[in-house]
C-alpha cells in the first residue's frame, strides 16, 4: 500500500507523479521512488476535438496528439515545451493545422484534489496568459473559404483544467489503458484578435496517456 502523504510506487520500476492538494494543509511530492522533478508525456488516447462556439460551429477532429511538460518535485514551476496535435479534419468537409505558439507556456501546477468516484488530481494552466496561443489553420470547402487562421488564447480568468487520474483508478477515462491517465473536458481558449470569421473560442477535449520521460515509468498521484 502507499504510504500516507508520501507518493510511492505500486511496483519495481514504477514512477510516481503527486499532484499538489488544493488545500492549504497538503503538500505536493512527485516522486520516481524518490523525489522526482522532470519530464511528462502525455498521448492521446482516441481523438481531440476542437469545438468553436458560434451557431455553426467548425469542429476540428484531431487523430494524433503529443504533450510534452516538466514540473518539479512539488508540483510547482511547470511548464509545457512542445504541443503537437495532427491528424486534423472539420465538420464543413476541410481540413485544420493546429500550431502552438510561443512555447514554452508556463504557469502550470499540479495538484493532488481527489474527488470522489472521479478524479485524483489536477493540472492547472493558469489565467490570463500572454504567452499561450494555440493557432488553427482551416480550410471549410462547404462555406467556400480556403483558409481561415484563427488564434486562441487564455484571454479571461478562468484556467485550463486537466483531471488527472492514477492507474489502478477504475474511474479513469480508459480503464483498458493500464498507465496514468488525463482528461481535458471542453477547456476553453478565447479568440485572440476581432476576426469576426474566427468564432469567439473554441472547447478542447481529450483524453491522455501519462508517463515519465524519458524512462516511460507510470506515474501515481498520493496526498
Amino acid at each position: 500500500m502507499n504510504k500516507p502523504g508520501r507518493i510511492t510506487t505500486a511496483t519495481v520500476g514504477a514512477a510516481a507523479l503527486v499532484l499538489a492538494a488544493a488545500g492549504p494543509a497538503l503538500a505536493t511530492t512527485i516522486r520516481i521512488q524518490d523525489p522526482y522533478s522532470g519530464a511528462v508525456r502525455a498521448n492521446n488516447l482516441g481523438n481531440i476535438t476542437l469545438a468553436g462556439n458560434s451557431a455553426s460551429p467548425v469542429i476540428s477532429t484531431c487523430t494524433s496528439g503529443q504533450l510534452d511538460a516538466t514540473v518539479n518535485s512539488n508540483g510547482t514551476g511547470g511548464q509545457f515545451t512542445s504541443v503537437s496535435i495532427t491528424g486534423c479534419t472539420n465538420n464543413r468537409g476541410g481540413t485544420t493545422t493546429v500550431t502552438a505558439l510561443n512555447l514554452p507556456y508556463s504557469g502550470m501546477q499540479v495538484d493532488y484534489a481527489p474527488v470522489v468516484g472521479g478524479r485524483d488530481g489536477k493540472l492547472t494552466v493558469f489565467a490570463p496568459s500572454t504567452t499561450v496561443d494555440l493557432r488553427l489553420v482551416m480550410s471549410l470547402p462547404a462555406w467556400g473559404i480556403p483558409s481561415l487562421t484563427c488564434d486562441y488564447g487564455l484571454l479571461g480568468t478562468t484556467p485550463i483544467t486537466m483531471d488527472l487520474f492514477n492507474p489502478a483508478n477504475p474511474n479513469k477515462p480508459v480503464p483498458s489503458n493500464t498507465h496514468a491517465q488525463g482528461r481535458l473536458t471542453a477547456q476553453s481558449l478565447q479568440r485572440i484578435g476581432s476576426s469576426t470569421l474566427c468564432p469567439p473560442s473554441t472547447a478542447i477535449s481529450a483524453r491522455f496517456q501519462l508517463l515519465a520521460m524519458p524512462s516511460g515509468s507510470d506515474l501515481i498521484l498520493d496526498p
